[in-house]
């Protein structure tokens, strides 16, 4: 498999972060760059551009040796970026996606049909913490409303399929990424949250070793 700019790019920005792009497309094509030649020339802080080179060398993404400068008397570092990484990282993340999927499948499954959401976005419980709060939401005490989740479990069951189906080489930043990307069908991730296709997103809160989720107020106007 070809790895492409994109490839690169999408694959550092989800592992190391969004700053770190400006680095790694200066330093992609070039062997042995001086972390003070990197700062100058993406007009970055040294300090800051340190702090991103040895999150990408966390990951194996750039290597790099030091030489004492013989004028100055202090040592620098070169730098050199590591292409070869980004396939293993794809694979890595590919497979802690469908890991993170099953798991929050497993406490949706767990708790089908015993889901209450929050009018007002504020929080998404289970049946037995919907007991503890009477019903009632603990921040702002509307009543809370009964969501089926099974369209959720139905969506989190195709997801799973269709990334046991791919090979590890999956198209980044395009349905696949584990926060934040959306995926069609009206569903998409926030955090370890999804929409439950009924006009609520959900964002992941624990609470008392209970789940808890926020939930989004959809815009179509609710039922009385």
């Amino acid at each position: 498999m070809k790895i492409t700019n994109t490839k690169i790019y999408d694959t550092v920005k989800e592992v190391v972060g969004e700053d770190s792009l400006k680095v790694v497309e200066f330093l992609k094509d070039k062997k042995n760059i001086s972390d003070f030649k990197i700062a100058e020339k993406v007009n970055a802080d040294i300090h800051d551009i340190r702090n991103i080179l040895y999150r990408l060398y966390n990951h194996n993404l750039v290597s790099y040796y030091r030489k004492k400068d013989r004028q100055k008397g202090w040592y620098i570092s070169y730098w050199t970026f590591n292409k070869k990484r980004i396939k293993d990282l794809m694979k890595n993340l590919h497979y802690s996606k469908i890991d993170k999927f099953t798991e929050r499948l497993q406490v949706e499954e767990a708790n089908r049909g015993n889901f209450y959401l929050c009018p007002n976005a504020c929080v998404r419980v289970n049946f037995e913490k919907a007991t503890d709060f009477e019903f009632k939401c603990p921040e702002c005490g509307v009543i809370l409303n009964h969501q089926d989740n099974g369209k959720t479990i139905e969506f989190l069951q195709g997801k799973i399929k269709e990334l046991h189906a791919t090979n590890g080489f999956a198209k980044m930043g395009h349905g696949f990424a584990a926060a934040g990307n959306g995926f069609g069908n009206g569903h998409s991730i926030v955090g370890n949250g999804h929409s439950n296709g009924n006009g609520h997103k959900i964002n992941s809160v624990t609470r008392s070793n209970k789940v808890v989720r926020k939930a989004t107020k959809a815009k179509s106007s609710k039922k009385k």
